[in-house]
């Protein structure tokens, strides 16, 4: 028995949640796309960030559009064997460093981001870049969450 109401042919999945709503996926799924789709953060930051918020939360974010596809393809696979020690590794460039502390910070707890954390962000993505990026750490946070109950099935 599903916990989700309704009649989705895959009641206990991600996909399924939102076939419940389509009109909310649409949304969503225009919403979500448009940081991979316009580029407006580089796409290896942002699929490190999906890999780091995965891995903190048990689940990532499917590809939702083919440049997430290709960007899972390019991701450098030492950042796979490395993101365990991410600030210790050379792996990870100052750029890298930088936007995985402020994505591990934005899960854990965003309102302990500092000050020194944010500018180094900023330095690195300029003004409407780091505005961006937090818009996505936003969809790959809640929604790797959201995932999560369907990976593993914390389901209510």
């Amino acid at each position: 028995m599903s916990w989700l109401p309704g009649t989705s042919d895959e009641p206990d999945s991600f996909s399924g949640a939102f076939a419940l709503r389509p009109n909310l996926e649409e949304a969503w799924r225009a919403f979500a796309t448009l940081f991979w789709e316009r580029e407006l953060v580089p796409l290896p930051l942002l699929e490190l960030c999906r890999l780091q918020l995965g891995r903190l939360h048990g689940a990532e974010l499917p590809d939702l559009c083919d440049a997430m596809r290709a960007a899972r393809a390019a991701r450098d696979p030492a950042w796979t064997e490395a993101i365990d020690r991410w600030w210790a590794s050379p792996a990870f460039d100052p750029t890298a460093k930088a936007c995985l502390r402020f994505a591990e910070q934005f899960a854990l707890d965003p309102k302990q981001i500092g000050d020194a954390d944010a500018s180094a962000v900023v330095a690195a993505l300029g003004d409407a870049g780091t505005v961006a990026f937090v818009e996505a750490l936003a969809i790959l946070d809640g929604f790797s969450r959201f995932a999560r109950l369907f990976a593993n099935g914390d389901a209510p």
